[in-house]
């Protein structure tokens, strides 16, 4: 065996002259290996069992909080070179994945699902799964690609969730079922083109890698990226060949990911439409079905609209919303935004206290409508900064009289730097 100073002294020999035409030729075939790949893949679509998770973010409503934003990062990866630069761009991913109208999801999720439910009203769940456990999902994006219009969700121990815009369905293993009004469950922005774009405005708080998945070998990129106010870390994990993501993980903490996340999405399948019937669920007799009262429609909830345009109503109503969280007044909270009306001060002070806490409604922008009702751009000025914030609102005629209430946020904060 040659000594270590003999191997120096070899190394310090060898020299490498550039060379065009060999250059041409490797590039050449490269590009000929990459088009062929490109040409051959095909989005497989998962084996579906034989039956067939935005919005305010918190521990009792986490089925409308943590259900925004669900994907994640591969255990069989490793990294190669943090300090290397991919030949990626997010504008590549946003190109690939803007046409994308239907998503599945498959992974392991660790929270309370009785917490979740309780908090919406629901009290006798003794059938639900207490915390981790398998799901899949399916789940088709809007007109507009912005977020979810409809969802489905399985989880451990044949347990349904069924979801629109306005209406859920909870049917548990033994055949409970409960219909439950609202913006129950909900992906929020949509994971494409739409949740791309607004991570690639928030650049300041991710960090890109590139590594290999083990088990494939294909090349891997992945972004950490840190919410502050959602306080939330999420891990991504895009294919550098078809420049899709590929998983996700998501955390309950913006500063570090901390012992197992909330959501670990480990297999993500693109569809450009999936059939009605994948969203379907086996419904009992409607006598049988538990209904679970949300006060969209309570006269005692909300706010007058009588002799206001709706561009008045909706930034009065949003004016008062901002106060009323400025002042950690969470009963008129609830009054204002329905949906809050089962979450504990607890759960409300989690959403709208600390850093999370409304001061001040410094503006509104353009409305434009939603099938909800109007979709209103507030710029909004919580304690240690700015964002701005896209709140539906929805109007009502209860007996002759107008009058609205906050239905939920639709897409993601974005921050006003």
């Amino acid at each position: 065996m040659k000594s270590q100073s003999q191997i120096k002294r070899l190394a310090k020999q060898i020299r490498f002259e550039p060379d065009a035409a060999v250059d041409q030729r490797v590039l050449t075939s490269a590009e000929g290996r990459l088009t062929k790949s490109t040409r051959n893949q095909a989005v497989i679509p998962p084996r579906c069992p034989s039956i067939w998770r935005e919005i305010m973010k918190n521990t009792s409503a986490r089925i409308a909080a943590a259900l925004m934003i669900i994907f994640v990062l591969g255990m069989t990866a490793y990294l190669i070179d943090k300090a290397a630069t991919p030949a990626w761009a997010i504008d590549q991913s946003i190109e690939a994945m803007k046409n994308y109208r239907c998503i599945y999801f498959s992974g392991v999720v660790s929270m309370s699902w009785e917490d979740s439910f309780q908090g919406l009203g629901i009290q006798k769940l003794s059938a639900l799964p207490e915390s981790q456990g398998e799901f899949q999902m399916w789940a088709r994006a809007d007109e507009e690609l912005s977020r979810s219009s409809r969802v489905k969700m399985v989880l451990p121990g044949n347990v349904i969730i069924s979801s629109g815009e306005q209406q859920a369905f909870l049917k548990l293993s033994d055949g409970t079922t409960y219909d439950i009004q609202g913006d129950l469950m909900r992906i929020d922005p949509w994971p494409t083109s739409e949740l791309l774009s607004i991570l690639k405005e928030d650049s300041d708080s991710w960090t890109e890698f590139r590594g290999r998945d083990a088990a494939t070998g294909r090349e891997r990129i992945f972004v950490e990226y840190s919410s502050f106010y959602e306080n939330r870390f999420y891990k991504f994990e895009f294919d550098s060949e078809s420049k899709l993501l590929v998983s996700l993980k998501q955390w309950e903490d913006s500063k570090s990911p901390e012992g197992p996340p909330i959501f670990d999405i480990r297999k993500i399948v693109f569809f450009e439409q999936l059939p009605d019937e994948i969203f379907g669920i086996d419904l009992p007799e409607a006598s049988e079905i538990i209904p679970v009262a949300v006060p969209l429609y309570d006269p005692n909830y909300g706010m007058s609209a009588e002799g206001l345009t709706r561009q008045q109503a909706c930034r009065k109503i949003l004016t008062e919303f901002c106060r009323k969280a400025s002042e950690q007044d969470f009963d008129g909270i609830r009054r204002l935004f329905p949906c809050s009306a089962g979450w504990s001060d607890e759960v409300l002070r989690r959403n709208f206290g600390g850093d999370q806490r409304p001061v001040e409604l410094l503006e509104v922008g353009q409305i434009y409508e939603s099938k909800i009702g109007p979709v209103v751009p507030c710029t909004i000025q919580l304690k240690k900064e700015k964002i701005v914030v896209d709140m539906i609102v929805m109007f009502r005629e209860i007996d002759g009289k107008s009058s609205c209430v906050i239905y939920s946020n639709k897409g993601k904060a974005r921050r006003v730097k």
